[in-house]
């Protein structure tokens, strides 16, 4: 069968929410690139932080996705995936009501792995039906321990906005340290916390939501040189990249870490921790620095700020170095080239 004989159902557990109002966004934005196969689209439309909705949103959206799809004339050849597990059942569901033909494809994001280890038995039987994994990072296809016939490594992408970024120099930036993405523990917000005292030299803008963004305002209240300015769109977030000295990702876990990518389309190098999605990524003293794991966090917080302060003692030819090695780095993952890789994927799983 030829892909554009092919209807696409892609189908992902992310969708904003109040206090996260881009979550999914990157599943958004890869449908937009793949328009022209014409795919639906279901994703969790009913979320947010309530106590109701976290008993009750899987069952909303399972029953929501059969009212759309199972109770329906159309009929799908291929089931993407986002997020494997619990998403998976939906596509099962389709696949055992409607068409037992169906080709399921995965896309593994991170906790999606990490949160189900040791797998269980139900895990295991869903990872049977899959017949294309695609894994954020390498790393991550190395953390999932289950036969797999066909897997592909690939990011999400950034959005092709992000390919028109201008190169900045140093001297003409206003922010030093940037911070994008979900405020809580995992995304290292209390390091961020612990090294805002030793960082009043610096300029510290904070982009993002979630369960810490209130105690990261009280904290600019006792910084001057702290400015948080909650979620922003693609756009805004551009403009934020290409003023930004530098991006600082401090995550304990990170699959891959789209916005380390963004900022580096736009010429800003990266200080990342040590994670599957910054190893990937980031090659330490090219287009960034890595943060190595140490023994106690006390001496993490140490080593990080120093290596901080030493960055500022770069001469300018090599942090113009270190932007180009980001940008270069960060253009496979435009949407344009990620669709690409997809749509062979697709017609693959069809031959």
């Amino acid at each position: 069968m030829q892909l554009s004989q092919c209807k696409i159902l892609i189908i992902s557990n992310m969708g904003p929410k109040p206090s996260a109002p881009f979550q999914g966004k990157f599943v958004h934005n890869q449908v937009w690139a793949l328009a022209k196969l014409n795919p639906a689209y279901h994703y969790m439309r009913w979320h947010s932080d309530s106590l109701l909705n976290k008993l009750l949103k899987y069952p909303v959206f399972l029953f929501s996705f059969i009212w759309r799809f199972v109770i329906s004339r159309q009929r799908y050849d291929i089931a993407h995936i986002h997020f494997f597990y619990p998403t998976i059942w939906l596509a099962l569901v389709y696949k055992f009501c409607r068409n037992r033909n169906l080709k399921i494809v995965v896309t593994c994001h991170g906790s999606d792995i990490y949160k189900y280890q040791p797998p269980s038995k139900l895990y295991r039987w869903c990872a049977k039906q899959v017949d294309q994994w695609i894994f954020a990072s390498s790393a991550l296809e190395q953390h999932f321990s289950l036969p797999k016939a066909n897997s592909k490594v690939l990011a999400a992408g950034i959005h092709e906005s992000f390919r028109q970024a201008e190169q900045v120099t140093w001297q003409d930036k206003t922010i030093d340290l940037l911070y994008v993405g979900s405020l809580d523990e995992n995304k290292g917000m209390d390091r961020l916390l612990a090294m805002l005292p030793y960082l009043t030299d610096k300029h510290v803008v904070i982009a993002g939501s979630g369960p810490w963004l209130s105690r990261l305002q009280t904290a600019a209240t006792e910084f001057s040189n702290v400015l948080v300015v909650g979620p922003k769109n693609s756009s805004a977030l551009k403009q934020l990249y290409q003023q930004s000295r530098y991006l600082i990702n401090l995550s304990r876990n990170e699959a891959f870490g789209l916005v380390m990518t963004e900022a580096m389309c736009c010429y800003t190098p990266v200080i990342a921790s040590f994670t599957d999605g910054a190893q990937e990524q980031v090659q330490n003293g090219v287009n960034g620095v890595l943060l190595s794991a140490t023994d106690s966090e006390q001496q993490w917080l140490a080593n990080a700020t120093a290596i901080i302060q030493r960055l500022w003692q770069l001469p300018p030819e090599q942090y113009q170095r270190l932007q180009q090695q980001a940008r270069t780095s960060a253009e496979p993952y435009l949407l344009k080239n990620i669709a690409e890789q997809l749509e062979t994927v697709y017609q693959r799983v069809v031959l």
